[in-house]
């Protein structure tokens, strides 16, 4: 993956919380049994959010994925829950240099996720090892994401991000902040700290009994 320097505005901050992992258990096993089973390795290739607004100052950060152009979506895809029988559904397009992650969440048949999946490429973590920060920009809807970082060994780490609605906003996750879960996405006290070198794939998931449709127009994914 080629990495440029891009310009990301200054930010002011604000947290959020997040859900506790009841409401997210119903669901979880979907999650490990609908996640690629491929081993990271061999290929080449409830936490605090930070929410920023745009504002006239400029940083330098890197990029990990910028869609200026519809070729950027190439090996992303989404998941739902309807392989277990639920209905939610989601698609990921391409439009006006935003990756466009949208659709409706449904509790009905015991489903209730869906998420968007980044192709495998070791390269992610290679770039991160000098990091302090995972940058989304994108509009938002106003709710709640969780961004999932999963490592060679399969280790996963979660942090969740409340969008603004219909605001471009960027959204600082600190690389020190992420948690480590188990395939119920329940946080493993006393885990080993993430090895950043070793992050493959990144994914994006709605959840947290957060019904209805949602949008989430993605202009690149960053690091600083």
């Amino acid at each position: 993956m080629r990495f440029a320097k891009i310009l990301l505005l200054p930010m002011v901050f604000l947290s959020c919380t997040t859900d506790d992992s009841s409401s997210i258990s119903p669901i979880t096993s979907v999650i490990q049994a609908t996640e690629t089973t491929s081993d990271l390795k061999e290929t080449t290739a409830p936490t605090s959010t930070t929410i920023v607004e745009p504002s006239s100052t400029a940083a330098l950060v890197n990029t990990l994925f910028n869609f200026s152009d519809s070729e950027s979506l190439v090996g992303w895809s989404t998941q739902n829950d309807t392989v277990m029988g639920g209905v939610s559904r989601s698609t990921a397009t391409w439009d006006s240099g935003q990756l466009v992650f949208a659709g409706d969440l449904s509790l009905d048949n015991n489903g209730g996720f869906t998420s968007l999946i980044s192709p495998i490429d070791m390269s992610i973590g290679t770039a991160l090892i000098d990091g302090q920060a995972i940058v989304v920009t994108a509009v938002g809807d106003g709710k709640t994401y969780l961004l999932q970082l999963r490592l060679a060994d399969n280790t996963r780490f979660i942090q969740r991000f409340t969008t603004q609605p219909n605001e471009l906003g960027t959204y600082v996750l600190p690389l020190n902040e992420f948690e480590a879960v188990d395939w119920r996405l329940s946080v493993i006290p006393n885990a080993e700290p993430m090895d950043v070198s070793k992050i493959g794939q990144i994914s994006i998931y709605l959840l947290d009994k957060q019904t209805g449709t949602f949008r989430l127009a993605i202009s690149s994914i960053t690091f600083e």
